[in-house]
């Protein structure tokens, strides 16, 4: 089943999406923030494979923090939720899975639902098999080696003097190499595999 989070600051819009969600069957609902900090801080520790992401909200909107959660995870797929049609292309631009219109009607939600699960299911029928046996190069493993201190992707541009874009590939390379989908399960298994991560 995959795991999904909904982030909305209005608690209305967020009890009607996690209703018609949870009727689909394959998605468990894990969790609902009406703070977008919250919500960051619970994919820390906790992956998911999916984000319902409000744009429109105070502080922190959603087109940062589905950046912030790609940094996290790049696999993790955004479903951008808003009552303005005027973000669409700027959500398209941020890779967004999806974008859906308040109010959420259930027939709109299953067919973005039914995109997420094919996809999820093509991507576990077919596992990337050029990732077996290959190692890692040596910057995928000092970009690793940064993750396991704990820096974000800008952090790890500066430190190597690269660009933000070009850490987001060698991240994407690391997780096809290692067959993972988020930085705890690609430290976990390059650890397995014996790189060194620490100094």
């Amino acid at each position: 089943m995959l795991r999904a989070i909904i982030v909305d600051d209005e608690p209305l819009s967020v009890s009607r999406l996690k209703r018609i969600v949870s009727e689909n069957g394959e998605i468990d609902i894990c969790r609902t923030f009406l703070d977008p900090l919250e919500a960051y801080e619970y994919v820390k520790l906790n992956p998911i494979h999916l984000a319902f992401v409000d744009i429109s909200m105070p502080e922190i909107d959603g087109m940062r923090l589905s950046g912030m959660l790609n940094e996290l995870d790049a696999s993790i797929a955004i479903v951008f939720v808003t009552a303005h049609d005027d973000y669409a292309v700027q959500a398209f631009d941020m890779s967004a899975l999806d974008y859906l219109m308040k109010p959420v009607s259930a027939e709109r939600v299953s067919r973005t639902l039914d995109k997420i699960v094919k996809n999820h299911r093509s991507t576990a029928a077919h596992p990337t098999v050029e990732g077996k046996g290959e190692r890692l190069t040596e910057q995928e493993t000092k970009v690793l080696r940064l993750i396991a201190s704990g820096l974000s992707n800008k952090e790890i541009a500066r430190n190597l003097n690269i660009t933000s874009e070009t850490v987001k590939t060698h991240i994407k390379n690391v997780y096809r190499k290692l067959r993972v989908n988020n930085r705890v399960q690609a430290l976990q298994r390059a650890k397995g595999q014996g790189y060194k991560l620490m100094e």
